[in-house]
């Protein structure tokens, strides 16, 4: 299934139009700052003191990594947090479909790490035909992604703006083009097609798009079989510095301060341990406004530096990757990644906030996105019950509490379910509120 971009505006009126957001007016917060009350604590001792989380070892998620490494899980009561590393999302998706069973399977996880809109897919069960009940919890980050062009395509003068891939058709004639990203229908595989749709670029039809594992993105672009790359920091950093790749254009100038990737948990657990779920979420909201605040910057580097080396089990390559992503940066500046090119444009990995924009409070209006644009690609029926399978999924209560509970005050706190309308590089704007939801 395949629409243009026009077409999209008229399919998804209907399904739009009974997406009813609460509290539809979006607001900026404050950019006050505020202090952590030292002495939260959740209301009741947590019924259980481990939980098992799955994660994609990348910056991404840091926060995880700082509440561990800094003990703020036990601040909470959770003192046995595993974060058990994996290549991909498809094997954190069916490890926690396996579950723990409430905490006596080793084999499975609670949750952990997640791309939208797997969870609602998982809940669904259009992963494996097998429903797994889920929540998402919050957002773990905004920006962070990198569209890349390998120094083949550059030979052939392809611009690399946002404006006209000019050359594309008589470069198409040369040999096949190849896109790459880690998995279909991931974030990164959903910017790849955005910003090709863009330049009325066809994922399918003009360009392959393949999945190449993590771990095998640099020796398949050294063999010539990826052309185009969705990638994220840490990969963006290594293929620059193998002069395989240079940038095209960062996720955030495609969609500025755009909804990252997500803490998602089995929704048995969540409900059997609503206690230990306000603890996780306490934890990791504290480590994210850490890793914001500027006076952090060098402690979060060797922190996360090191945050791997005595991992017992991880499976991804061993991360010297924090270390070298921000000490070694092209422009030789610490805390952030930052690629000097005339055609670049910077847009550092936040966790918290930024811009007075809420990056971890789990907006339902990005969750509409997500789905939508599965829809747009035919990756999602066109009957799949968006309003209700949103409003099954997100906790944004849950998050709410959490935020109140460690002192952040109501300034600081969404009133909105939505974040109103969003407004892409190439002028399309998304309102989630209307019944063409996508418009000029």
């Amino acid at each position: 299934m395949q629409l243009s971009r026009r077409k999209l505006l008229t399919t998804f009126s209907v399904a739009a139009s009974t997406l009813l957001l609460n509290n539809c007016t979006s607001k900026p917060l404050s950019n006050q700052p505020f202090k952590i009350n030292s002495y939260a604590t959740v209301s009741d001792i947590p019924e259980v003191q481990s939980v098992r989380l799955g994660i994609i070892p990348s910056i991404e998620i840091a926060p995880l990594l700082v509440a561990q490494n800094k003990k703020l899980f036990a601040k909470y009561g959770i003192t046995d947090v595993e974060l058990v590393p994996f290549k991909s999302w498809q094997e954190i998706g069916d490890r926690t479909e396996i579950g723990t069973e409430l905490g006596a399977n080793n084999d499975g996880i609670d949750g952990g790490h997640f791309y939208s809109p797997l969870p609602e897919l998982m809940n669904e069960g259009l992963i494996n035909n097998r429903k797994t009940a889920m929540y998402v919890l919050m957002r773990l980050h905004t920006h962070g992604g990198y569209i890349l062009v390998t120094k083949r395509l550059k030979s052939f003068g392809i611009q690399l703006k946002r404006a006209t891939f000019s050359p594309w058709q008589d470069v198409a004639k040369l040999f096949p083009i190849n896109g790459a990203i880690a998995e279909t229908g991931s974030n990164y595989d959903l910017w790849l097609r955005y910003w090709l749709a863009s330049m009325q670029i066809n994922a399918k039809q003009n360009i392959n798009i393949l999945e190449i594992p993590l771990d095998q993105i640099i020796p398949q672009v050294k063999q010539q079989k990826a052309d185009l790359l969705c990638v994220d920091s840490w990969r963006t950093l290594k293929l620059i510095e193998a002069n395989l790749a240079i940038p095209a254009i960062a996720t955030g100038e495609i969609w500025r301060n755009h909804p990252g990737e997500i803490l998602a948990m089995r929704a048995d657990w969540v409900d059997k341990y609503p206690i230990a779920t306000q603890a996780l979420l306490q934890a990791i909201m504290e480590a994210q406004i850490w890793c914001d605040d500027p006076a952090n910057a060098q402690e979060l580097n060797t922190l996360l530096a090191l945050s791997f080396t005595n991992s017992r089990n991880i499976i991804s390559e061993p991360i010297a990757m924090f270390s070298q992503l921000f000490r070694n940066s092209p422009n030789g500046k610490k805390g952030t990644l930052k690629i000097d090119s005339p055609n670049f444009i910077d847009f550092p990995i936040k966790y918290w906030s930024n811009d007075g924009i809420s990056v971890s409070y789990p907006y339902k209006s990005h969750d509409l996105w997500f789905l939508t644009e599965y829809r747009r690609w035919g990756l999602l029926d066109n009957d799949f019950e968006l309003k209700e399978t949103i409003d099954a999924v997100n906790r944004e209560d849950l998050w709410k509490n959490a935020a109140k509970a460690i002192g952040v005050p109501d300034t600081n706190i969404p009133i909105s379910t939505s974040r109103g309308i969003e407004t892409f590089f190439d002028g399309l704007k998304f309102d989630p509120d209307r019944s063409n939801i996508f418009s000029k």
